[in-house]
């Protein structure tokens, strides 16, 4: 390390080089395992059936009734969220998540299909940054709250 600092001075620089570019690639696989292993860690409290990442979507049953879009308004304020589009002839409610200096939010979205009497929710949540790799589980976690919100 020293070698390649006191190379870095060197008045072409080219002393130093290849143990530059080695350091450099040492530095990027112990960065590449660090961030695959995060995500590992996460995933592994996953129940069964769900995706792997943060990009997370799930179809369930729901119970139908006239106060159906009142629930599902609450099922996405309860994250917390601020609703951007609430739909109820067309069936589709979208939600941003709070944003933080950690996360960038989340856009959380239901879709409503089938009949009036037995529907079915298709609950999806989308990082609002496409660089975003891993979550540690938020997605999956606001879909579930999403779940057992409307499900109550």
């Amino acid at each position: 390390m020293a070698a390649n600092l006191a190379a870095f001075w060197a008045a072409d620089g080219s002393e130093g080089l290849p143990m530059r570019l080695t350091w450099g690639a040492a530095g990027l696989v112990a960065g590449a395992a660090m961030a695959g292993t995060l995500n590992l860690l996460g995933e592994r409290r996953a129940a069964a059936g769900h995706g792997f990442g943060p990009r997370q979507a799930a179809t369930v049953p729901v119970r139908g009734g006239a106060d159906l879009h009142f629930r599902v308004e609450v099922a996405l304020l309860s994250l917390p969220a601020e609703i951007r589009r609430s739909d109820a002839a067309a069936g589709i409610y979208a939600a941003d998540t709070v944003r933080s200096w950690l996360d960038p939010g989340e856009r959380v979205t239901v879709e409503l299909a089938g009949d009036s009497v037995d529907p079915a929710a298709r609950i999806t949540s989308r990082p609002r940054s496409r660089a975003l790799l891993f979550d540690h589980g938020r997605g999956r976690s606001n879909v579930n709250r999403v779940i057992e919100a409307l499900q109550e």
